[in-house]
């Protein structure tokens, strides 16, 4: 990464399992119909997405996801965790 990237980007940390499941995204043909080929280009789009206000049937998916993770036990990722507390 060039110096100009550098200032432009900033990192931040995702709960294992989560970071997973966009791994399995980007190689997904919904990400690549989206242009979407890295996993930084997936997270920016989600957070654009949610920042915009996204779409009901969307935030239903989202929920459907996280409880997936909930119950998976070979998922480090959990919402309850007291690292990242939800924001209210």
């Amino acid at each position: 990464m060039n110096d100009t990237n550098i200032k432009k980007w900033k990192t931040v940390k995702v709960p294992k399992g989560l970071s997973e499941r966009i791994d399995e995204f980007v190689k997904s043909p919904e990400a690549y119909h989206l242009g979407l080929t890295s996993n930084s280009q997936v997270v920016a789009h989600a957070i654009r997405w949610f920042l915009a206000g996204g779409d009901t049937s969307s935030v239903l998916k989202v929920l459907k996801i996280q409880r997936e993770l909930d119950k998976d036990p070979n998922l480090k990722y959990s919402r309850t965790a007291g690292e990242h507390k939800p924001i209210r």
